[in-house]
């Protein structure tokens, strides 16, 4: 049994790894997501502007669903970067939002 006790730990410790990694990966697309979209509203493309905020957002709610399963200092460096991303997005969704009057 110890072995298998062994290999169960060892996933257990490679799923949270992997799992860390997505979340830095989609905090990362995130980002830049929000970038393409900050772009796509400078060059008057509003349409292209709310597609890339509703990827945001969608990445938003796929970390948020994967939040509590990761250590706790993970977790407060990946809830520090969703402030940063929201305080990115949410001056967007305004400039959007003006735009549709």
């Amino acid at each position: 049994m110890g072995t298998i006790d062994k290999d169960i730990r060892e996933l257990r410790e490679k799923t949270g790894r992997t799992r860390y990694q997505f979340l830095r990966a989609e905090l990362q697309t995130c980002f830049t997501a929000l970038e393409m979209g900050r772009y796509e509203l400078s060059v008057g493309n509003a349409t292209g502007a709310e597609r890339e905020v509703a990827a945001v957002e969608k990445g938003i709610r796929a970390i948020q669903r994967f939040l509590s399963e990761v250590s706790a200092e993970q977790r407060t460096e990946v809830e520090t970067k969703l402030a940063e991303l929201n305080e990115i997005l949410d001056p967007l969704k305004g400039e959007l939002s003006e735009q549709s009057r």
